[in-house]
């Protein structure tokens, strides 16, 4: 039977896509333990600007610094979440309003427009 969940990696030209390595393991290990989803244990890492993302059902994109999607980086993220990709997107170091989030938010804006993100209280 082939595995029913993979993480995989979204790897962008700007910034430290893959600041925090145990992030994989960590909800791996969690849906091993708390579902009955299968698991594929092996991490996949795809390039944005690659057509390969479209073949993952979930996206984790990282990091701490400056993100800046290039052309083909931005084209590609809108049309994955347009076509019910999901993306867990993640600071690493959870500094509130730091330059990966601000960085990702105003990208999110330029894609997706002003109201596309909202705060959970």
């Amino acid at each position: 039977m082939k595995a029913g969940f993979t993480f995989t990696r979204i790897k962008y030209q700007s910034g430290n896509w893959d600041t925090d390595q145990r992030m994989p393991a960590n909800i791996l290990n969690s849906l091993i333990e708390y579902t009955t989803i299968p698991v594929n244990m092996q991490e996949k890492v795809v390039e944005l600007g690659s057509h390969d993302l479209f073949n993952a059902g979930f996206c984790y994109l990282s990091g701490h610094k400056l993100v800046q999607f290039n052309s083909t980086e931005a084209a590609n993220f809108k049309k994955y979440v347009q076509n019910g990709g999901f993306v867990f997107a993640d600071d690493c170091n959870h500094d509130i309003d730091g330059l990966f989030a601000r960085s990702f938010e105003k990208q999110m804006e330029s894609l997706f427009g002003s109201t596309a993100l909202k705060k959970i209280p």
